[in-house]
């Protein structure tokens, strides 16, 4: 089988890309190189030799889709920060530029479509400390919201056309080459740089609220089935999470306990953007 992951230089497209070649599959990646990085494939020939860099946005996209048999989309932007501060760049890479890859897999035929969506579309769902597929959403920040749309592109594309389509929302994933470059990084690629800089980290959220971590070696396996898989999917939606919530505070503490380091950090006052 072939498969082209979009985003493929970044942390969770890299790690796939790497999986996927060990299960004997031919594997190319594609990336802009904006959010994504080299070093996170380039020591392996195969991802080098099969690396596009390219924008999903490009009016020529279909040529990238020759001979593939399975589309997997992860790229887009998704600190927060910088969706809030470009609302329309976020719009125009996280669900126009979806559109545009859909639309050309579906003049490819392609079999199998999957779409990285977000556990934030779940933001503003208070009632539940379990947030199950079949909520309601109704998510008001941007990067949420291009994210929620992008599923609802899905679902008219799955419906109009027919296509295999399944839709992931991604829980807070972590684990080797995770993102720590960004201006904006996750919360424990935050973490580990502060306390590898010997820096006093600055946490926002030092109440009892805890989210979701996946590590990604699990959510490889997770995405493997829903790959390998016969049975066909019309935009149906899946929850790629543990089950297991942790705090901010307890997830520093830990981190700086691994690194043998004194844990202190200063009080943010405010999380506007």
């Amino acid at each position: 089988m072939k498969v082209l992951i979009t985003g493929g230089a970044g942390f969770i497209g890299s790690e796939l890309g790497k999986f996927l070649l060990k299960k004997n599959f031919e594997v190319k990646l594609l990336d802009t190189l904006e959010y994504g990085y080299r070093n996170n494939f380039e020591d392996i020939e195969e991802l080098k030799n099969n690396f596009i860099q390219d924008d999903i946005r490009a009016k020529d996209f279909e040529k990238y889709l020759q001979d593939i048999d399975i589309a997997i989309h992860f790229a887009g932007i998704s600190a927060l920060p910088e969706n809030e501060c470009n609302p329309y760049k976020a719009f125009d890479i996280n669900t126009s530029g979806l559109a545009n890859v859909l639309e050309s897999c579906r003049n490819h035929n392609i079999k199998k479509f999957i779409f990285a969506s977000t556990s934030a579309v779940y933001e503003n769902n208070l009632d539940h400390e379990i947030h199950k597929e079949n909520d309601i959403v109704k998510p008001n920040l941007i990067y949420a919201t291009s994210k929620y749309c992008s599923e609802q592109i899905c679902k008219s594309f799955a419906e109009n056309y027919g296509m295999d389509i399944t839709i992931c929302r991604f829980f807070n994933v972590f684990g080797p080459h995770q993102d720590f470059k960004r201006k904006y990084p996750p919360f424990t690629s935050f973490i580990t740089r502060e306390a590898l800089a010997n820096r006093i980290p600055t946490i926002y959220n030092t109440t009892n609220v805890k989210r979701d971590y996946i590590y990604v070696e699990d959510l490889m396996h997770y995405l493997y089935l829903m790959i390998t898989t016969e049975k066909k999917y019309k935009a149906e939606i899946f929850n790629l999470c543990s089950n297991k919530g942790y705090s901010a505070l307890e997830i520093a503490e830990t981190v700086y306990k691994i690194l043998g380091k004194e844990f202190i950090y200063n009080k943010g006052e405010s999380e506007n953007f």
